[in-house]
């Protein structure tokens, strides 16, 4: 399997993920949103890219005279059945038909917030457990198919970009357009509010029974 294809979809549940999106866009619709955007992506990018760095470099330490495919078999396992645990337990914790959506505290007055909150924010919600588990990932997959440093340096970067189109794309409208986003913003946050949950558990359950599927010969 080449590489990138193999980081992509790990990248995909990063990039997918509503829970950074929403707080992006509330940021976005305060009056400091040409600070406070791009501070959030650059403190997003700084810590996913160390994440898939340390991650890579955990992965590929290998024991030269053990089975390195067959540790990156279970670890594929392990990381496939706690997002299919993952994706279960979100469904289950659904809000119920018709009961609003309620947001978390810390996003209260985010759209008051300054670069140094937004920067703290993007730091904080690119280091949580799932893009750890994702980054991870990355790395094992790139241990086992990176064929020399500079395809390894490409598949992370890959995984970087990608993983942060989400909270990336939105800043980059509002950049570039400026207050006539805003009813893009707004409708993205209102999609997201009704249907953020079903996006999060399937993208959730198809990449964690891709990862056992994947891992399951490397153990025969």
């Amino acid at each position: 399997m080449d590489v990138l294809a193999a980081v992509l979809p790990l990248a995909l549940v990063v990039g997918l993920s509503p829970l950074p999106i929403v707080p992006v866009v509330l940021l976005l619709m305060g009056p400091g949103a040409a600070r406070t955007g791009p501070a959030f992506v650059a403190a997003w990018l700084a810590v996913l890219t160390a994440l898939a760095v340390v991650a890579l470099l955990v992965a590929g330490v290998r024991d030269p005279g053990g089975d390195a495919d067959e540790t990156i078999g279970w670890i594929e396992l392990a990381l496939g059945v706690l997002l299919l645990v993952g994706g279960v337990v979100k469904w289950l914790r659904r809000p119920r038909a018709g009961a609003p959506a309620q947001p978390p505290g810390w996003m209260a007055s985010l759209d008051a917030a300054g670069p140094r909150r937004a920067a703290s924010l993007g730091a904080a919600l690119a280091a949580n457990p799932k893009n750890l588990l994702m980054a991870l990932a990355a790395g094992t997959e790139v241990a086992l198919l990176a064929q020399g440093t500079g395809q390894a340096a490409g598949a992370i970067a890959l995984f970087v970009l990608v993983g942060s189109s989400g909270v990336g794309t939105p800043v980059a409208l509002r950049l570039l357009l400026g207050t006539r986003a805003d009813p893009a913003l707004s409708s993205a946050r209102a999609w997201l509010d009704r249907h953020g949950t079903t996006v999060g558990v399937v993208v959730l359950l198809v990449l964690g029974a891709a990862l056992v599927v994947r891992a399951v010969p490397a153990l025969g």
